[in-house]
């Protein structure tokens, strides 16, 4: 097992928590280790939004979580794989699914299950719901993990959520001084600097690329940036992964086009080898 290889990332609505979550992942993955993305939010199901609707996705998380027992090969079963990287798999809830479907999720059944999870992936990266408080599996990610990502938007809305969920953070279980705040999809005309104030400091920036906008519209995140003004978000990418879980990001090659991708017949295989903060949000 590494040390170190947890990281919840949290934060605002349209801030681009779930897109950073998988850069971050595609960036690991180009380094050829395994990394296990986890979706937790049971109110809009993030796997069916990603992945093409011809995607094999039969086992939730929150089957997982509600099962009498809980085993690895349970989790390893559960995962989703995916084409552009035999490193990476998923994990989350099935597209029409909410809390609702299942009995109650306890707190000792998460604990076992991301004790579980350290141990199956070199690293483990969490989508937390943006309503955290609401949802157990995101609040525990948030206790349990190495590092977290606090990503907030240089608007009124996201200094609003920062100013409602800033003190259910307070709690000692929570280890602020394991958090760094970003600033995420940042557009042109909009004042980070300002806004840093009232986040108390932010230690990095992802700005708003368009390309971005069009990976997400054609369900295509998972193939890398290529364009030259996506720079300066894959630079940030980097300095986040330098700085959480020292790595260094490898040079991502190009792809074919996605339209040949999906006339490949190939399946990916998932790989798994079984062996401070500035500012509050």
């Amino acid at each position: 097992m590494e040390q170190d290889n947890v990281l919840a990332v949290m934060g605002s609505p349209g801030s681009g928590k779930t897109t950073t979550a998988v850069k971050l992942a595609l960036s690991l993955a180009a380094q050829k280790k395994n990394v296990i993305l986890v979706f937790c939010d049971p109110f809009t199901p993030v796997i069916p939004a990603i992945l093409p609707a011809d995607t094999v996705h039969d086992t939730s998380i929150g089957s997982l979580l509600t099962a009498p027992g809980l085993t690895q090969t349970q989790i390893l079963n559960a995962c989703v794989p995916i084409k552009e990287s035999e490193y990476i798999s998923l994990l989350g809830y099935c597209g029409g699914e909410s809390l609702t479907h299942y009995p109650k999720i306890t707190r000792d059944k998460v604990v076992e299950f991301f004790v579980m999870l350290r141990h199956l992936s070199d690293y483990i990266i969490i989508d937390c719901a943006s309503v955290f408080e609401a949802d157990p599996t995101s609040i525990i990610a948030i206790e349990m993990s190495d590092a977290v990502l606090k990503i907030g938007t240089a608007n009124l809305k996201g200094i609003s959520y920062f100013q409602t969920h800033s003190p259910m953070l307070a709690d000692s279980r929570f280890r602020k001084e394991t958090h760094k705040t970003v600033i995420g999809n940042l557009k042109v005309g909009q004042d980070w600097e300002a806004v840093s104030g009232q986040y108390g400091g932010v230690e990095y920036i992802l700005p708003y690329v368009a390309e971005l906008e069009q990976q997400d519209n054609e369900l295509s995140l998972f193939y890398p940036l290529v364009q030259p003004e996506s720079d300066s978000y894959r630079k940030a990418i980097s300095s986040i992964l330098q700085e959480i879980f020292s790595v260094q990001s490898a040079s991502v090659p190009v792809v074919p086009t996605i339209q040949t991708e999906r006339k490949a017949k190939a399946k990916s295989s998932f790989k798994l080898p079984f062996a401070r903060s500035k500012g509050e949000f």
